[in-house]
């Protein structure tokens, strides 16, 4: 009797023949990856000509249009081909893994080729932030009544995690993290935004469509190392997770409450637009909880008012300072631009056109969904959110570019709703198809311009970081360091041991482009510091050429007055950058 329990027993862990022709085995998955050859081809011929269209590109190189003006017939038909197989997989309903591919292929090209080509991490307030890594790797604390990027100290959560990361990988790590943050950035992104998209649609088609049309749109750029960007994916993961778990429940608040903790100690106004979008979603009955949005203001109110107290209370004033001035708010982002001439005019007007196609497609995907029937009010309600930011401050004059980002993904998904195609198995809706094409060829040539176009200011030689850690090096602390500009790689070590002033911010500017000889040796001399350097950079000629902030020219006239002047001498030279302190003349 054992024995027959034991061998039926045996029996029933056996898979019968049925369950073991459905077990998939090599021949089936070869097969499988056999029937999308074609579309896996052009995967790889995108990848291809991508490559080849980049070979031997010099970055200095770079017109007024960044690294657009280095595009040619192949990179030109690279992104075309991955595009056009992109679309035409969501429409013909392929495996997740298929379009997957396409999507990641997309993002490496897109983002990981400046690392690739640089060699050295873009845009200058990413140094800023390897300074503060470095501050914390130094002295193993932060400081929040510092003088010198004292906001950093203050929500210090990412600085924090990645001095954590860069001294468990070693020397070397953090200029790596910083290097590939873009790519990694937009990587992450993809993952939660499918897992919030797959929260607000079941369709398939729609959440594929939506990524493709996202990162297709969004061109702001807040994906390099920098707090922005580690909270505005904390959001979205918060706005997933809410969408998704739209009732009270032990686990789903558990959760919320330690991504928001996250966003509390990283960056202060990502937290504005959380409050926002989580107080309209409980107000529209989108989702059940008001524990959360009060847990959510105790953790935020706490931390701003203990830890960053000092800095909240004073700077409580400059917080309300735009208080019901929404029209000058936006005025403050669109005034940016208004210096802006030739290439960088195009730049300008190509970001405003993407905007506006998002914008008019997101509200035919709303009449659409809303004739039949369909229309989910969440998306809507996320994507107009945001704007309300308008009524509270200019942001530092970027209200609008916050706007455009929060809102971004929600844009993309009400589009996808637009032109994605019928559920289901069948012919390819070729109508739709035409109309999903029409919008990314729409949409496509405006992220570039916004997202490449400023390459040229945005890339730095080794020679200005070399010029950079030369100073931080050498300089005694105490020492003041007057920059041409602050687009270069500055602050990037012991940031907290000098005072720095940027020539183009300085009210007596016109004093110094007059007489900069006299002017800039009687700072240089100023006993109240323990030595003096002027840093001028390729960058930072670049910096002023694009913001308009001193005339063309301005800097190479001050280098060329102090390069020619007795009362200075150059302690640090190379093609790209010029240190210069006090000869001993000047020091008499």
């Amino acid at each position: 009797m054992l024995d027959t329990r034991e061998g039926q027993r045996r029996r029933n862990r056996r898979p019968s023949a049925k369950h073991r022709r459905m077990r998939p085995g090599p021949g089936h998955i070869l097969r499988a990856v056999w029937s999308q050859a074609v579309v896996l081809l052009c995967v790889a011929g995108s990848i291809l000509l991508w490559t080849v269209g980049f070979a031997g590109t010099d970055p200095r190189e770079m017109g007024e249009l960044g690294l657009l003006s280095q595009f040619n017939s192949a990179t030109v038909a690279a992104m075309v081909l991955l595009l056009g197989s992109t679309l035409i997989c969501v429409f013909q309903h392929r495996p997740g893994w298929v379009v997957g591919t396409h999507l990641v292929t997309y993002l490496v090209l897109l983002h990981g080729t400046p690392a690739v080509l640089y060699g050295s991490v873009r845009y200058a307030w990413s140094f800023k932030h390897l300074g503060m890594v470095d501050f914390i790797l130094r002295t193993g604390q932060v400081d929040p009544g510092i003088d010198v990027n004292p906001i950093y100290h203050n929500w210090p959560g990412m600085f924090a995690a990645s001095a954590l990361i860069a001294d468990l990988g070693g020397q070397g790590a953090a200029d790596a993290m910083a290097l590939w943050a873009p790519l990694g950035f937009n990587l992450i992104l993809l993952v939660v935004l499918r897992y919030l998209f797959r929260g607000m649609t079941g369709r398939t088609p729609v959440v594929w469509l939506a990524l493709v049309i996202y990162f297709t749109m969004t061109w702001v750029g807040q994906d390099y190392f920098s707090p922005q960007a580690v909270a505005y994916i904390l959001y979205l993961g918060v706005m997933g997770l809410l969408v998704r778990h739209r009732h009270a429940s032990t686990p789903r608040t558990l959760v919320f409450l330690l991504l928001v903790a996250a966003m509390t100690v990283t960056h202060q106004i990502t937290l504005v637009i959380l409050l926002l979008a989580v107080g309209a979603l409980l107000i529209s009955r989108q989702v059940r909880g008001w524990h959360l949005l009060i847990s959510a203001v105790g953790i935020i109110s706490a931390w701003a008012l203990t830890f960053a107290g000092d800095y909240t209370l004073s700077n409580f004033e400059d917080l309300l300072s735009g208080l019901g001035q929404p029209l000058s708010n936006a005025e403050a982002t669109l005034g940016k631009s208004e210096g802006t001439t030739g290439a960088q005019r195009l730049v300008v007007w190509g970001d405003r056109f993407t905007v506006a196609v998002g914008l008019v497609f997101a509200l035919l995907g709303i009449r659409r969904e809303r004739r039949g029937g369909t229309l989910s009010w969440t998306p809507v309600i996320l994507m107009l959110a945001p704007a309300v930011i308008l009524l509270q401050m200019s942001f530092g004059g970027e209200a609008l570019l916050r706007v455009f980002l929060f809102s971004a993904p929600f844009m993309a998904f009400l589009a996808a709703g637009y032109c994605a195609p019928r559920d289901g198995a069948g012919p390819v809706d070729t109508s739709r198809l035409r109309v999903a094409a029409l919008v990314i060829a729409l949409l496509f040539p405006g992220f570039l311009l916004g997202y490449y176009g400023k390459e040229r200011y945005n890339y730095f030689t080794d020679q200005e970081i070399a010029a950079a850690r030369w100073v931080a090096v050498n300089a005694l602390p105490g020492s003041l360091l007057v920059e041409g500009d602050v687009n270069y790689p500055r602050q990037l070590l012991d940031c907290e041991k000098f005072t720095y002033v940027p020539i183009a911010y300085e009210p007596s500017v016109e004093r110094v482009l007059a007489n900069p000889e006299d002017t800039l040796h009687q700072w240089l001399a100023n006993p109240r510091f323990a030595d003096g350097y002027v840093v001028i950079t390729r960058s930072q000629k670049l910096g002023v050429e694009l913001d308009g902030s001193l005339p063309p020219g301005a800097l190479t006239e001050v280098e060329e007055a102090l390069t020619g002047s007795a009362l200075f001498t150059v302690v640090f030279s190379s093609p790209d950058a010029t240190v210069f302190t006090l000869s001993e003349l000047g020091r008499r």
